[in-house]
């Protein structure tokens, strides 16, 4: 026992050494290492924000395909029927023909236009003999009357391309890039919580596997001191209440193992819904429990997982603040179309001003290409634009406030961490000195008793010393592996790239 301190400082010594080669990688067994691997598989949390990453992509390239070139194609056939049925005011533009019609009646027309003065008569021979008929030629008048009926379809053909989106879509895809950056690092945070969690579970197991070793020892101390009493009893040496004394040791002893067996099956049970493995195929791990060093190369945060998020969060709205800042320049982009109209089985009637009807078997337009360029400049837009553009400094200044203050946490937790980190490792060396004493002491105790110096309350009182200055020891040794993960997570060096 004597040479359990120098041993303790060795075995630092040496971790120290082995940690200048690899100096922020956490050396963990190939057993505990496969049991990490599947838990982060598994993780639901860690597939969500992996699920979150892939959405956050997925926005992105939905961004830059604005510039893509977008090509559509539609057609349409309808039927049609329409009336028309208006009233027209004074028309205008056929004054000369009035004039025309009086110059005709002048008794001097036939004179100066013998030729047309016949045509003349002849013409109003006709009008008198359609009269008599019932006919008469069409004029215009002030009613106008129809209906419309017809087919129609179209094909069309239109190609658009964005030229220029006045600085939106790269200020947007870098914003979405950024968050893709922050959901990477919430991803590495889940991972972090993952690992830190199966790490204690494997160290739960590994104290419960030791303290049941101190409790066996302790039981097997037990029965030799109970068959002691027993044969002293016979002889006279001892009385019932000192065989009663070690029955109630063994009472708590066998409470303690109890509730061991109690915590090791819900370990089980915990690993299992970590790994998605069977609960009953960690029957057979035996981990041991040993110091988990940690030397430090860096006392800063920035690696941590949760500050690389919201510092990409803060360069994500410096982008989206460019982008509403841009809402006022133009927004060009490139046409072009391709279009095929025709117009088939269709009848025109009038009955107003011109009395006539029309059957239209086909009227045909196209193919009709166009091809430009277009804009989109928002002058004035007041309301909508300043105010977005408000909002989006409001937000850069929440985003970089809630960071700032996180670094300031996360410094104070790092610091908390490694403070932590050095007190545990005086506890363990404290808890050493109590038990090799208490060991000590255990051993006069049971040469007293041997010797009839001392009762047997005090010899299980040193038995009982014994036991929990063990378990106290193992108990340390767990708090400075949990002191030492701390650290590792302080400085966000706690993932799986860094698991040997």
């Amino acid at each position: 026992m004597k040479t359990r301190i120098p041993l303790l400082l060795l075995t630092l010594i040496l971790g120290l050494i082995t940690e200048k080669t690899d100096a922020q990688s956490l050396q963990v067994s190939a057993e505990l290492k496969e049991l990490i691997n599947l838990s982060v598989n598994k993780d639901r949390k860690v597939i969500e924000k992996t699920i979150d990453r892939e959405i956050a992509l997925s926005e992105r390239k939905a961004v830059r395909s604005a510039y893509i070139p977008k090509l559509e194609l539609g057609g349409k056939y309808l039927y049609a029927q329409s009336s028309l049925d208006s009233r027209i005011g004074d028309v205008t533009g056929f004054e000369g023909v009035s004039k025309l019609q009086e110059f005709m009646n002048n008794p001097a027309f036939p004179t100066l236009f013998p030729n047309l003065a016949g045509l003349s008569s002849e013409i109003v021979r006709l009008q008198q003999m359609m009269a008599q008929q019932g006919m008469a030629f069409p004029s215009l008048g002030e009613k106008m009357q129809g209906d419309f009926n017809g087919n129609y379809y179209g094909i069309d053909a239109t190609a658009k391309m964005l030229l220029y989106s006045g600085g939106q879509v790269p200020n947007v895809s870098k914003a979405l890039s950024e968050k893709v950056k922050a959901q990477e690092a919430l991803t590495d945070k889940c991972t972090s919580d993952v690992i830190s969690e199966v790490i204690t579970c494997y160290d739960q197991l590994a104290l419960l596997n030791q303290s049941k070793k101190v409790l066996d020892e302790s039981a097997i101390r037990l029965s030799a001191e109970k068959r002691y009493a027993a044969s002293a009893l016979r002889n006279g040496f001892a009385t019932d209440f000192d065989t009663l004394k070690i029955a109630v040791a063994e009472a708590g002893l066998q409470a303690r193992l109890s509730a061991y067996e109690a915590k090791r099956t819900l370990l089980f049970q915990k690993l299992a819904l970590l790994t998605g493995r069977p609960a009953d195929s960690f029957e057979n791990l035996n981990p041991e429990l040993q110091l988990m060093l940690y030397l430090p190369q860096r006392t800063d945060v920035s690696n941590r997982a949760e500050l690389r998020a919201l510092m990409a969060g803060t360069e994500a709205r410096k982008y989206l603040l460019k982008s509403e800042k841009s809402h006022y320049l133009p927004k060009v982009q490139a046409l072009a179309s391709f279009r095929y109209d025709n117009i088939f089985n269709a009848e025109a009637n009038f009955d107003a001003p011109l009395p006539m009807g029309m059957n239209i078997d086909r009227i045909m337009l196209g193919p009709t290409f166009m091809a430009g360029v277009g804009f989109k400049w928002e002058l004035f837009d007041q309301s909508g634009g300043n105010a977005r553009v408000r909002q989006a400094r409001l937000e850069l200044m929440k985003a970089v406030n809630a960071a700032e203050e996180a670094r300031e946490l996360l410094q104070l937790n790092q610091l908390s961490s490694s403070t932590n980190y050095e007190a545990s490792l005086n506890q363990v060396t404290f808890k050493e000195k109590q038990r090799i004493a208490a060991r000590r002491a255990l051993e006069l105790a049971t040469k007293s008793y041997n010797e009839g110096m001392i009762s047997i309350t005090e010899r299980l009182a040193a038995e009982t010393e014994v036991q929990n200055t063990d378990l106290e020891y193992l108990q340390a040794v767990f708090a400075q592996r949990q002191a030492s993960l701390d650290c590792y997570k302080a400085t966000g060096d706690l993932v799986i790239a860094n698991i040997r």
